[in-house]
Formats: C-alpha cells, structure tokens, sequence
C-alpha cells in the first residue's frame, strides 16, 4: 500500500526534447484494447477517522492577505538552512561486476545497461535518474574503457534485457519481485524492448480480475521513467482510459483502491503534462475524467480527496483538442505553460521559480475576470471562512487552475535534482505557502525524503527536523490544524520504520511535540514514492539458465574472431550446378547469405580439390559470427573427418567438442536455429544423407540451416540424394525446393591479380624474403604470365598459392621462363621442399636441448630427405590404418604403443620432423595442411621420384630422369582401389605426362594381371591412371587382363584385343571401342552409360514412363509440368522451350538451341532437370533452375518426336523414327573442353612432307594437327564469320587459302601469318566451287551462272573462262599432273578440259544423278566418281566410259581419295562409314573389291586424303566435327586387311562399331542389345559375313 507512490519523469533530457520545436521521434504504437474489469469493495476508512481529520480542518481561521506581503513576510524564525547544501541526485551503490564476470543481479545489469550510454555518447537514452545507481568511480572508467572494445559483450548486455522482458511477457502470473525487477530495468532498455514490457504491462494490468497495486504502481513507474521518444500520446491516452474506467467502477467501495488509482492518474497526467499531449479528446476523455474526478467530493477520505483535487489540477495542464480561443476562454497560457515545463527540469534556477510563482497569481488573477467567473481558490475558502476539507471537496470540478499546484512540481523538481537547499527556501518563500494544499503536498514530500533510504541517514534526518521546525515555529504552518494532524501521521509513520536512525528521530521530535505514539492518528497510506530495489532477481535467474549459452557463446566467439587469420582471401564466384554453364556464375557468398533467409534448408557447395571451399567455409564462419546478434542463429563449424560418427548426433558431437555442456545443447536444441559450416563431406568418407541421418528439422528436432562442402570428385552421379533434406510432410512434392547447390569456379584471371596483390602485401609473404628484395605484385605477374600454362594451374587457389611460393626461387634458378613446363605436381613438389628447408632454418641449435641437438645434427645434411620420409611414412600409415581419414588423434598416454608414437611421439627426430612438417594441430587432432598433400604424397608412396643431390630447384618442375614405381604387393597401388581417390590419380596421371618411364611401369603392371590375378588391383588402377592421363590403347593387345573395376570412361581402344580379360564392373561410358575383341571376357556389371533403343514400326511422338518405372507407354504430340506444379515448359516451332510459372502466371526464361521444332519436353522428377526432343534429331538437357544447356544427346538418325523421365529420374526415353532410345542420367556430363573443331569438318589434306594435316571447318576455322600424335594447335587467325561466305578450298602445299563470297570475288589468305592476300574478281554471282592446282599458283572456280572460271595467280588479270556449263557446277578437280579439269555437275554430266588450251577434251553423262565426289589418279589416268544413287564409279580416262562400278555405300557418296601408289582408294559416305577398295590386276584386267570399313563416325564423311609421305595411312573429316588419321594394315590371318585408328578426338560419345562380342561372359542382355545396335557383332566370321554381303 502506497500513499505518493509515484513521481513525475524529470530528466533533463526529457525537458530539452519537448521544449525544442523537433518533431518526436517515431516509435511503434503500444496495441489499444477496451477491455474492462469490475472490482468488488474491500475495505474502508475508519469514520474516526475522517471526523478527527474534518473537525480539525474546520477549527482553522485564517485571514486573507495579498501575495505581495506573503512573498515578502517570512515566518518567524524558520530556518532557510534546515538543509544546508544542495547535493546530487540520490542513488544507490550498486557493486560494478568485473568486466567479462557474469551478472548476479538485476540492479547490475541495470547499471551495466545503462553504462553503455557512455560507449556511444548517447543521451536519448540513459540510467534513471530517480534510480540512478552509483559505484566505485575507478572501477567504472576502467569497465566503461573495456567494453568499449568489445561490441560483442555490449550486445550480450543488451540481448539479457531484451531476454528478460521475453520472459516476463511470457510469465501469466507477475509476482511483485519480478514486477520491481523490470521497472527497474524499462528506463535502460532500446525503444523496442521498452515498448514490449510497456504493452505486456499494459494488458497484464488491464485483464487482471482484482486490482494489483503492486502492477499498478510499476505501470505507472515505467510511464514516469520511459526512455527518451519511446512513449507515444497514444500510450498514455490509453493507460489514461483504463484507471478512468477502473477508478469509475471503484470509487463507491472503499476508500484504498480509489486512492491508488487517483495517484495513478495524477503521476500519468503529471507525465502527460510534461509531453504536452495534444490527442485527448475532450467529450470521450477529458471531461469523463473529469466527472469521475468531480465525484470523490462525496468521499469521507481526506487523502483521497487530496489526490483527486491534485488528479484535477493536472487534467487542467493537459491540453485538449480545443481551439486557440476556447483554450484561451478556458484556461491559462504562457507563464503557466512554460512554468509546467520549468519544473519537470533538472536543474532549476531558484529565483526563477520564485519570480514565476508571483506572476501567476496575475495571471490567474486575469483568467477569472475574463471567464466572469468566482475564484474558487484557497484564499477565498479562507476568506469565507469555510474549512479546508469542504473547500477541497468545492474546489472539484471549477475548472482553474491553482498555483498551488505548480509549486508541488517545482518542488517535486528541486528534489529529483538534489537541490534541497532550493527546496528549502521554495517552501519558506513560496507566494501559495499559505494555501493547505500545497503544505499537504510540501509535507508528503518531507515525508518521502525521510523515509526514502536512497538518500543519506543525515538528509533524512534533516527532513523530520524540517517538518518540525514547520510544526512548531512557522506560525502561518501552525495555525492549520489539518496540517498539523498531517505532519503528525507522517512523523508516526516514520518511527515505525526499519531504520533504527530515522525511526529515532522521528519518535524523539513526536516526544518534544508531546504526542505520544499511542495518541497520534494513522496515515492509512505508507510514505513511499516508488517500488522498492528487489531483493532477489527471478527473472535474471531463469535468463541466465539459459545462460550460460549465451555467455558461453560469447566467449567462444570472441575465440573464432581472434583464431581467423586468413590475410588473403578472394570471395569466389560459383555456378548453379556441376552441369551448368561456365559464365553462368554468381558471387558465391551472396548466394549463401541468400540462402539462410530463404526457405531452403541444405545448400552444398562443391569445388575442385584445392578449389578453396575450406577456406571459403571458415570465411563464412567469421562473417556470421562477426554479425551474429545475441539470441539470433548460431554459426557452427564441423569439420567432419574430425567427428567420429558423424551420422549420429552430429551437432551435440561439436558442440561438446566447442565446450558446452548437455543443458546447454539442450537449450539451444529447443530454442536456437543452428547454422551448421559442414567441410569435408568427402573426406570424412560418408555416404550417409546427414541431414536426414541426423533428422535435422524435423518435429523435436534441431532447427537448422546446413551449408556443406564437398569434392566434385567425389560424387557419385545421383550425388544430390545425398544431401537433399527430407520434409516433414513426406507427402510434400515440393521438397526438391529445401535443397540448393552451387560449384565453386576457377579463379578468373581478375581474381588471380587480386589474390596476386593481397598475397604480396601480406606480411607473412615479406618474412619469405628474408633478407633479399620483397617481390611486388607485377613482378609476380609477370613470372606468372611469362611461364607457359601455368595460369591454367593458377585457376586453382591452392595451387596459386604454392606456385606463388615458388615462384621467387624459381625465377633465380631459370633465366628463360618461357622454357620451363609447371605441372600440378610439379608444384606440391617445390611446395614441400621449401617448406621443409623454410622450417629447417627457423630450428635455433642454441635453444635446443642436448638431445634434440643431437637429433637435428644427425639429420641436419639432408633435412628436407628426412622430412619426405617421414611424410610419405605417415601418408602410408593414414591410408594403411584409418583408410584414408586424414584426421589423426593421439594421446600420448593412450597411444604410446601404437604406431601413431612414430609420428606423434616425445622423441627428438620425430618432434623436430613433425614440427617441421606441413601439419596443423587442434588440441589432439593432427592433419595434414591440406587434403591435396596427404594425397600427394601418397601418390608418391605409390611412384616416387629419384633426386640426386646435384638436382637443382628447378629440375623438380621437369620430368626426373629415373623413378621408382613400388611394385611391392603391400603397396597402395596393390591395396587401395584409387578409384576412390581421383586426386590421387591426378598427380599420378601428372607423372605419367611428365615421365614416359613411369607410363611403361604402369604397362608392365596391367601385363602382370595376366598371369598374376594379386595384381588385380594395381592393375585397375594402373589403367585408370594412363586413361585419365589420355593415353590412347589403340591396337593394344589387353588380352587376359584383370582390371575389374576400371574407370576406362572416354578412353580409346581401337582395335584393342581384350579377349579372356576380366573386365567386370568396368566404366566404358563413352569409349571409342570400334573393332575391340572382348570374345570370351568376363563383362559382369560393365556400364556404358547408355541403354538400347526400341525399335517401333511407326513414327513415335509422345513416351511416358508408369510412376512405378517399369513400364514405358508411347504414343502418338508438347508441354510439361515440374513435379512441384510451380513451372510448365512448352516446346515451339523455331525451337524454343519457354517456361512459365504456375503460380504467377508470369513467363520464365526462354531456353534457346534446338535448331528445329521441340517435340517433346519432360522435367525430372526432382524438378532439376529439363529435357527436350527436337526435329534437329538431338536431346538437350537444361538446368531447371537457371536455363543453362547442360549437355546435348546425339544418337537418333531422325527427328526425336518425344522424351520422358523415369520416375527415379535416372533414366531418359526418347522416342524418333520407329526407335525409341534409352539413356542413363547417371552417365550425362557437361560438354568437356574443346579441342577439336565446333561444328562439321568440310576439308581435311596432309601437308607435302605428311608431318601436319590442315583442316578447315564449316564455322570457318582452321587448325593444324600433328599427323603422328594429333596434337593440333590453332593456326594465327580465323576466317571471317560472314554469311558472305559461299565456298572455300585449301591449296594443296597448306600455304594457302581460297574463300569463294556472294559477290564474285575470290579473296586469298596466307595460313602462315595470317595476312590477306590477292581478291580476284570476275564472277557475276556467287562463287560456289573451287580447286586449287597442284602447284598452287592458279585455280579455278564456279559460280551460281555456272560459268567457270580460270586464274593464274602470277597474273592475276590473265583469266579467262573455260565454259559455261549447261547445269550448275557442283565440283572442280585438277589432275596431279596439273594438265586437265575435271567439273561435275548437277546433271550428272562430267567434263574434262585441257589446262593450258581451256579446250573441253571429253565428257560423260551418267543416269546417276548429281555429282557428289571427284577424284583423280596419281597418274592422271583415271577419274573416281562419287555418285547420288551410293556408288563409286571408276573412269578410265583412255575410254569411252567408266568401266569399274564400285558397290556398298547405303548412302550417298561425299567423298573418294586415291592412295599415293593408286592402288587404294578410300570412300565417305552419308551412310557414316569409310569404305577401303583395294585393285587387283590380272592379265591387264582391273578389278577392284571393298577390303574394309569403318564405322564409328557420328555423321557423314566430307573427304578423305591419303599421308603423301607415310605408306598406308589416311585423314577424315567429318560432319561429326572429327579428324580421324587411320593405318592400314594386315592382321597376318589370310592376309586380311585391317584398319586401325592412330588417333582421333574424343567425343565422349560411345562407339561400339565392328566391336566382337563372341563368348563374352556375363554381359547384360540390356547391354548386348545396346552393343548390337552400335554396330557389334557376335563373332570375326559375322563381320566377314557382312563385308562379302555387301
């Protein structure tokens, strides 16, 4: 129970604000309810009481005077000195906790809160002035300094208030401690936790049934001490409009709650006074409070009464919604105005106060002339003589306002501020000192300051003194028995309480008084102005259970900030997917920051070994941390390898790991949404979904987001149900969506010159140096441009960061850059032995102990051998023991015994080596630096190169000059499939290309499997080794070997016997492996990556799949909805796909490529892919998510009428010209690099001295190949892509060539440099066709006219036209011997000129048709020709016609070439195969037969020429993009001829032609079907077979 429970706000701060003409900061409304409660009588005051109290009033008699003699006639002998000083603000000392400690209390967290007003310099903000709370002035500059560098601890402060007002939100029944807990803490906390304790208290108060004054009071409390700007008119309007009603509903019972509430509404317009509210309306606010206020004259309370006229004086200062001049008719301004915001100051000036309160009465004085009306005033109840009660009870309702009033506030002001000297004279020198209500109010606050135990023993004691001198010496004071019998009560009160100090006084005064305790009448109220300090802190408590999370938290974040010391980082860029386009990228930090506000709850980034996703991980752990906000999502780190069982309880496993203990994880469990930074999936050898191992995010379960990294190598091809979540709903269709991937990229050339610049102003590359010249960032550009291919390594971060390591010693050992060849390998190995020798510097002897002294001296002339050795024994080992998990864990204690003591023990050697050795330790935990140096150096306990000590630096770049293969059979290579590990077989495939004696090692393994089935293994991996390392097996023989398991994808094996070979299991996807003999090999389980077509007897165009897979419907037209029903894709005429969305009905990107109409369109049922089917006989597969062409599907000979998904997403049907073909997801991968040509091969010839072959391709490139090894390089420029072009030919020396154009000229290039050379011109038309002669210095053309022409390049104007044909001209061929023309046309008819005459010499005219291929003989004599009806017919120039017909093509002819001994001719056709004729003479009789063919072209063959140098050897070109170089052979069996592949590109594509497949074991009749229809056969005798048939 409370009696002035409340003070009004009076902060300084507050008082600015509202003065200034700025407008009030905007903050959030507090929610309006209009509910209310109904309150039953409970007690009343005694009427003793009251008669006592009235009868005393109304003995009084006083006598009126002007205010001029009161303000200057001071009571005899009152002392102005009672309170000697002015003192500051009252406060308690509050024990500052040590920075860092934790908070014990709510009254400390208070003060911590509100010392942080001093970080920032805020003042909008600040402790409460009231409460202010004091402590040890040292210890608070030095907490104050400290935290001031911790951001982090100022948010875990903050973050504890706002903690706490959740907890007292949440908490239905608010007990008076943790009501006293949180006014005390509103005045420090931000505006939009103080506006949620305000509303929670707001409603608490307003639904409780009875009427807690303890709540009431802190409602009211918070209102007085609300930060600055964080109250709103509304606010108070509405807590305003809850007493009202509550006061209006209570004020019939008894006399204590109305008490209460009146109080509570003259401290609430106290405050709205203050703000200056303007939004109370004055019919549904102002004059109902009125009423209700008017009302308590009726009660018999004095107390009460008091308030409701002290309630009613401040309603009058609380402006309404009237205008100016009713305002002005109704109440004062000006000096009142501005006096009411005077004394909310905290610092007021004396005399000012006292010059303003005489002023008033002028005013007041005015006021009541102009409204015409009777001062109702205390001077006029004196003046009538009435008694001070009734005059109250009068006084209610008149509508002015008093002065009296305003002198409390000042009062109440002087107080607040310390200035009690001040107070002191105001109550002696007050003009209304006179007037009853302002000594009840003067006395109260005497009262208050006595009983307050924030103020000192002495001030309190000065206040019962003072109320005594006004007692018994100020005659005006004295002479008012109600006043008196006031004082009275209050002194009883006081000398009940608990201080022994203050109780004592105060009874010794009542003594000298001659009031005895027992005679004296009771304030029924107790003298208390605010809540009081809570004793215990309930809802810290529970905070702080919570706790030691947060604080935990804290101090482990500070850890990760201060751990993370990447100096050098470059946030990389990422693309969408493993198939999706190379420049489709996108920052990948912002995607994943995108990603943890989106709905999606697994992201997966992969990346290349090396590719920097560790280090991107650890970036993002130091990002989240740096931003993570007390009680926001909590950044986790795992490194997996380094969890045993990572598929179980993962996060509880780190969690213990970081030091929290199992309340804690159970805290976070339920209330904490984790982010979990998984690195290493690949390297903690999982398989397992961890996310749905771990149930994350299901029911009860961890609320997490999971961002986790994995090797690209490592993947499987149904990668994504490794990682993709599992939604609560397993009903959902939609949870493709929870899941998002991204592909690290190769660093771009602008990323390595940023990674360039930080690296070379790091201070950790200066130490490098030592004492020679520091490198600057363009010098270490330049080595790095000036060094052959190295930029193509440098993509790589890690393998930028070695070769920038290297590269300094490098240059001083080399002074031609450009001569030097960098591998992969090439640089681990410089990497590790300056690492070693780096580290072998920093060992300072002098601080070693004997023995270790004696350890380093032992090894100190080749440290670096030392340090390898004992590297690659703990490769070994890891892989040997742990099967490759490179965390290793050692406990002396525990470990001693096993063999990690030989790595990780106390001994000398082993401590200064390992020391020494590119390792990381954490705790326990040892690893190698990096994944990729584990791997190498296995690789080199599998192949390790032999260094003498002569070598030098950069002999480590160049191929060493002997090696050692380990053929031991306990070696990795014959225990450990590699398969496993891809990086691993990447250095090993580096060493092969840098070493041809480490290939034919290699060889001598996969020849062992023959006889030995234990090298089995070592096989399989020796032959992935050389396929990876694009080594080509053509015309191998592989016969019995055992390599079961093998990856031989995108290998080439032409003509390769592998009869008896146990090839079980192996990857062949995509192998050329035409005319390979697998007769009697084992094929369990062999993969191809493709199935058979189906074969239907009409055209197919709709496929469908049944959902359980197993049957497949066809139909007979294109549109397709994602499993999710968000996208429909439909297919268009001018081969398009547009998708649109659903839900939306917005477009969506348009995916462009097909080169025809789409006839069918399917998504994948996960919603990731996008299949289409076009007229153009292709398939193209699209990236569902971003658009990007991810591979095209070649194989139909017709336009592909439909495609389907199976409903496990792993297969593709695709239905064409009565077939229908399968194809396995599994095996679809993005297009590889180009290096061959883009696009059809229009010309293939062999250069004179057969080294080079020139090739010229229809997107107008050339390049030149390599005849032996097919290493092609790019010739110095690029024809002109014009539509312009019509015709090109390419000069048989290679010199030259000739590009035919629409407007009839004929312009030369020279292939050498590249230069333009002559332009003839002549031709009226388009120039369609041409040939160069022999020697190549004149040719000859065609044009659209068919007039041909001839040209002599010595005289470019000597030209002339040789005829004008009757029929276009569709080739021009001259004769070796440069003496005729030949010209085929249209008509079928063929022509021949004489050169030097231009004279036709003959012609013929075939029923053939057009003219299609045109060859001569060496010797002139004879003329091929190529003819639409699938024939080559042969034409002896000495007769009439030709007499040779050479029949087998089942396509047109394209091309024919004479070998240079004229006894061979190969053939191309559009049936896509070569066909070799052989001549055989017999008694001056020719005869000609087809000895071979080829098959394994993708489209047709447009030429073929013959090697002028190497015997029996020939080049293709083809529509398929290919050069092919093909020997001729015999295979010594009946002298049968053979033809070989010496090389050709790689096209990714499987290749089954001629391939035998006699007595094959274990092969799948899905796989048998899908060889046959590739062109396999069962035996040697079928292909014969076929070959006679034909």
């Amino acid at each position: 129970m409370v009696f002035n429970l409340f003070r009004s706000s009076s902060s300084e701060h507050k008082v600015k604000q509202f003065q200034s003409s700025s407008p009030k900061a905007a903050v959030s409304r507090v929610p309006t309810t209009s509910t209310k409660a109904s309150f039953h009588r409970i007690s009343t005051v005694s009427t003793q009481h009251s008669v006592d109290i009235e009868h005393a009033v109304s003995s009084t008699e006083v006598r009126m005077r002007s205010f001029n003699t009161l303000s200057s006639a001071l009571p005899t002998k009152l002392r102005l000195d009672v309170f000697p000083q002015n003192v500051n603000k009252p406060a308690v000392f509050i024990a500052l906790p040590t920075f860092g400690d934790r908070i014990d209390n709510t009254p400390q967290l208070a003060l911590c809160i509100g010392l942080l007003t001093r970080v920032d310099g805020a003042t909008g903000q600040q402790e409460d002035p009231t409460q202010a709370f004091i402590s040890d002035t040292g210890a608070q500059h030095a907490w104050v300094k400290a935290i001031k560098q911790d951001p982090t601890e100022q948010d875990r402060l903050r973050w504890l208030g706002a903690r706490m007002v959740d907890e007292f939100a949440k908490d239905a029944s608010k007990d008076s401690t943790e009501i006293k807990e949180m006014v005390l803490l509103g005045p420090v906390l931000e505006n939009e936790h103080y506006r949620r304790l305000l509303s929670c208290t707001i409603t608490a108060f307003e639904q409780a049934v009875l009427l807690d004054v303890v709540l009431l009071q802190g409602l009211v409390q918070l209102v007085q001490t609300a930060p600055s700007g964080s109250l709103l008119p509304d606010d108070l309007v509405r807590i305003l409009r809850i007493l009202r009603v509550r006061l209006q509903d209570t004020h019939q019972q008894s006399s204590i709650h109305p008490f209460y509430l009146t109080l509570a509404v003259s401290r609430l317009l106290d405050v709205m006074a203050e703000h200056k509210v303007q939004d109370l309306d004055r019919v549904e606010e102002h004059e109902p409070l009125s009423g209700v206020l008017s009302g308590l004259k009726g009660s018999s309370d004095p107390y009460l009464v008091y308030q409701a006229c002290y309630a009613f004086q401040a309603l009058q200062y609380v402006p309404n919604n009237e205008n100016p001049l009713q305002t002005l008719l109704r109440h004062s301004t000006g000096v009142v105005d501005g006096l009411i915001k005077v004394t909310a100051a905290l610092k007021l000036d004396l005399s000012t106060v006292l010059e303003g309160l005489g002023k008033l009465q002028d005013v007041l004085v005015s006021t009541v002339t102009i409204a015409g009306g009777v001062y109702e005033g205390a001077y006029s109840v004196l003046e009538s003589g009435q008694g001070v009660f009734d005059s109250l009870k009068k006084g209610l309702g008149s509508g002015q306002k008093r002065p009296w009033y305003v002198a409390i506030r000042a009062a109440q002001a002087f107080v607040y501020a310390g200035q009690l000297k001040d107070l002191n004279v105001l109550i002696c020198q007050s003009p209304c000192r006179r007037d009853p209500l302002f000594k009840w109010g003067i006395c109260q606050l005497l009262g208050e300051i006595a009983s307050d135990a924030v103020w000192n023993i002495t001030i309190r004691k000065q206040a019962i003194d003072l109320l005594g001198d006004l007692y018994m010496i100020d005659s005006e004071w004295g002479q008012d028995e109600s006043v008196k019998a006031f004082m009275l009560n209050i002194l009883h009160q006081l000398s009940t309480i608990s201080d022994q100090a203050v109780s004592s006084s105060a009874h010794t005064l009542l003594k000298n008084l001659g009031q005895g305790v027992e005679t004296t009448t009771r304030l029924p109220y107790p003298l208390r102005n605010r809540l009081p300090l809570p004793t215990l802190s309930p809802i810290l408590t529970r905070v702080l259970a919570i706790p030691d999370v947060e604080y935990d938290l804290h101090k482990h974040k500070v850890m990760i900030l201060r751990q993370y010391q990447q100096t050098v980082f470059i946030p990389p860029l990422a693309k969408p997917g493993l198939k999706a386009k190379d420049n489709d990228l996108f920052p990948l930090l912002e995607k994943v920051l995108e990603f943890l506000v989106s709905e999606r709850q697994v992201m997966l980034v992969l990346g290349d070994s090396g590719s920097g996703k560790s280090t991107f991980n650890r970036h993002l752990e130091h990002r989240l941390w740096t931003d993570y906000k007390q009680g926001g999502p909590i950044p986790l780190f795992i490194n997996l390898p380094a969890i045993d069982r990572p598929d179980v309880d993962l996060i509880a496993k780190q969690l213990r790991i970081n030091n929290f203990n199992d309340d804690q994880i159970q805290e976070m469990k339920q209330h904490r949404q984790i982010i979990l930074i998984c690195d290493g999936y690949d390297e903690s050898q999982q398989l397992d979904n961890l996310h749905r191992s771990n149930r994350l995010n299901q029911p009860g379960q961890w609320n997490t987001k999971m961002v986790i990294s994995c090797r690209t190598q490592f993947l499987g091809p149904a990668y994504v149900d490794q990682f993709k979540p599992q939604p609560t709903d397993h009903y959902d269709t939609s949870f493709q969506s929870l899941f998002q991937e991204a592909v690290i990229a190769p660093f771009s050339r602008d990323q390595i010159k940023n990674y360039v610049r930080q690296y070379a102003r790091d201070s950790k590359t200066t130490h490098l140096f030592r004492k020679q010249s520091v490198w600057s960032a363009g010098k270490y550009m330049d080595a790095l441009t000036a060094i052959p291919n190295i930029m193509d390594l440098v993509k790589n971060p890690f393998l930028l960061t070695l070769a920038l390591k290297a590269l300094p010693g490098l240059v001083a050992s080399n002074k031609d850059l450009s001569s030097i060849c960098i591998t992969r390998v090439g640089l681990y190995d410089m990497f590790i032995d300056q690492w070693l020798e780096m580290n072998r510097l920093r060992i300072q002897p002098s601080k070693l102990s004997q023995r270790d002294l004696e350890a380093f001296a032992s090894m100190h002339n080749d440290f670096i051998g030392y340090g390898v050795d004992y590297l690659l024994r703990l490769a070994a080992a890891i892989f040997k023991e742990q099967d490759g998990n490179p965390v290793v864990q050692y406990n002396h204690r525990l470990d001693r015994n096993s063999w990690k003591a030989e790595f990780f023990g106390n001994e000398s050697d082993v401590r200064l080596l390992r020391d020494a050795s590119p390792l990381t330790r954490t705790g326990n935990q040892y690893r190698f630096v990096h994944k990729s140096v584990l791997e190498y150096f296995l690789s080199r306990v599998i192949y390790n190169p032999v260094k003498t000590e002569e070598e030098e630096l950069d002999s480590l770049i160049e191929a060493a000059s002997s090696a050692s293969l380990s053929l031991d059979a306990n070696s990795p290579l014959f225990k450990k499939n590699l398969l496993a590990e891809p990086s691993i077989i990447q250095f090993l495939c580096d060493r092969v290309s840098m070493n041809p004696e480490f290939e034919q090692q290699l060889r001598s393994v996969i020849e062992q499997s023959k006889t030995d089935s234990r090298a089995a293994v070592a096989a399989t991996n020796a032959i992935t080794i050389l396929v990876n390392s694009s080594v080509s097996f053509h015309s191998a023989d592989l016969r019995g070997v055992k390599i079961p398991g093998a990856d031989l994808s995108d290998g080439q094996f032409d003509s390769v016997q592998f009869q008896g070979a146990d090839l079980s299991r192996v990857n062949l996807s995509r192998s050329w492996l035409r005319q390979v003999n697998v007769s009697g090999a084992r094929m369990e389980g062999v993969q191809f990556g493709e199935l058979q077509y189906l074969e239907m007897d009409n055209n197919v165009h709709a496929c469908a799949y049944s959902l359980d897979g197993r049957m497949l419907a066809i139909e007979v037209r294109c549109l397709a909805y994602s499993s999710n029903r968000q996208w429909v894709a439909s297919g268009h005429a001018d081969g398009s796909l547009e998708l649109w969305n659903l839900l939306t009905g917005e477009a969506g990107p348009v995916l462009q490529g097909h080169a025809y109409t789409v006839n069918g369109v399917a998504f994948s049922p996960n919603g990731q892919w996008i299949a289409s089917s076009s007229a153009d006989e292709t398939l193209r597969l699209w990236d569902a998510s971003t658009g990007a062409l991810v591979t095209i599907l070649s194989g139909h000979a017709a336009s592909v009428r439909c495609v389907a998904f199976s409903p496990d997403g792993l297969q593709i049907a695709s239905g064409g010209h009565n077939e229908v073909r399968l194809w396995e997801t599994n095996f679809i991968s993005s297009s590889c690099e180009v290096k061959y040509h883009v696009g059809p091969v229009w010309k293939a010839t062999y250069s004179p001295d057969g080294r080079s072959i020139i090739s010229l391709s229809g997107s107008y490139t050339i390049r030149k190949w390599d005849s032996l090894t097919g290493v092609s390089t790019w010739l110095p420029f690029d024809l002109p892509k014009s539509s312009s072009i019509q015709s090109i030919a390419l000069s048989p020396k290679g010199s030259q060539v000739a590009v035919g154009h629409k407007d009839g000229s004929i312009r030369l290039w020279s292939l050498r440099t590249g230069a333009a050379g002559l332009i003839l011109k002549g031709h009226m038309g388009s120039v369609i066709s041409m040939a160069f002669s022999p020697c190549s210095r004149w040719i000859v053309s065609s044009d659209v006219n068919m007039a041909v022409w001839l040209w002599d390049f010595d005289s470019t104007k000597h030209r002339h036209v040789l005829s004008n044909m009757k029929a276009p001209v569709k080739l021009i061929t001259v004769s070796p011997n440069g003496l005729q023309i030949a010209i085929g046309s249209a008509d079928g008819t063929v022509h021949l000129f004489e050169r030097h005459s231009g004279q036709a010499m003959s012609s013929i005219e075939l029923e053939d048709g057009e003219i299609r291929a045109l060859e001569y003989s060496p010797t002139s004599q004879q003329l091929a020709i190529g003819t639409q009806n699938n024939t080559v017919k042969l034409w002896s120039l000495r007769s009439e016609k030709p007499g040779v017909c050479l029949k087998g093509h089942k396509g047109r002819i394209k091309c024919v070439g004479y070998s240079p001994c004229g006894r061979w001719i190969a053939s191309g056709s559009e049936d896509k195969s070569v066909r070799l004729w052989h001549r055989q003479e017999s008694n001056e009789t020719e005869t000609w037969s087809c000895v071979s063919t080829v098959h394994g072209f993708f489209d047709t063959i447009v030429d073929v020429s013959w090697n002028p140098v190497v015997p029996m050897e020939f080049v293709t070109a083809s529509w398929d993009g290919s050069i092919r170089v093909w020997r001729v052979s015999s295979d010594g069996k009946g002298g049968s001829v053979v033809v070989r592949l010496l090389w050709g590109p790689n096209f990714r594509i499987l290749c089954a032609a001629d391939m035998i497949l006699e007595g094959v074991i274990g092969l799948s009749t899905t796989n048998k079907k899908l060889l046959t229809q590739r062109g396999a056969i069962e035996s040697p005798s079928t292909f014969t077979r076929m070959e006679s048939e034909e």
